[in-house]
């Protein structure tokens, strides 16, 4: 099998254990659990950030093959590898800080009845470092959507389509990440996760579908 054909698999299968995460991830209503309860939730939570987790090596993979589809002189797409590549380190402590740190956090709290202001203090510190590498992914992810999207229209190595639509959906989330209409809850960030998904599918797909480049042939020499 091919590296083109290696890199689509491994690009959908990345963006699709993504949207599995976000499809099964809990949403608390914020009422009290009891401890039977929560051990239910715990598992679920756990479960899909470890499957967040396990996604990540198949979207570097993916990404390089897409970089290695879409490399020019001006390096954009290489650029963009650099980018994704930090915003996948940002995703990976993401959901180890709220899925597995968190969620001993609250196990904690429910067994033993730790109701102190010292563990709410906790449990609020916690899910800020959460959303602060949350912010770093999504500007970072778009950011690479961005720098690949605009190699496909200059360089029509994918379809153009394509291009556009990363440009779009890149650009309007940072922006409006920056001017805080985009709140990075389970909704706001699933939202994302889907929006993207559908590119990295699409650019999947497309890989899967490319020509390989044909190594150089050498002419024998007679003598």
């Amino acid at each position: 099998m091919k590296d083109n054909r290696l890199g689509g698999i491994a690009l959908i299968i990345g963006a699709i254990s993504g949207m599995i995460t976000m499809s099964l991830h809990p949403v608390t209503g914020g009422h009290p659990i009891t401890p039977a309860e929560f051990e239910k939730l715990a598992t679920l939570m756990i479960g899909v950030h470890v499957l967040a987790i396990a996604g990540i090596p198949f979207s570097f993979l993916g990404a390089l093959a897409l970089t290695r589809r879409l490399d020019s002189p001006s390096r954009l797409a290489l650029a963009g590898l650099v980018i994704y590549s930090l915003s996948l380190v940002a995703v990976l402590i993401a959901p180890a800080i709220s899925g597995l740190v968190g969620t001993e956090i609250i196990r904690h709290v429910i067994e033993r009845g730790a109701d102190s202001e010292q563990w709410r203090t906790l449990m609020k510190y916690n899910v800020l470092i959460n959303q602060a590498f949350a912010k770093i992914f999504v500007v970072a992810s778009c950011s690479a959507v961005v720098l690949w999207s605009v190699t496909m229209v200059k360089s029509r190595a994918l379809p153009v389509a394509l291009g556009i639509y990363g440009l779009l959906i890149g650009s309007v989330t940072i922006i409006f990440l920056i001017c805080g209409a985009l709140s990075l809850d389970a909704h706001g960030f699933g939202l994302v996760v889907f929006s993207q998904a559908i590119w990295f599918i699409v650019a999947g797909i497309l890989l899967l579908r490319s020509n390989e480049p044909r190594p150089p042939t050498v002419e024998p020499v007679l003598t």
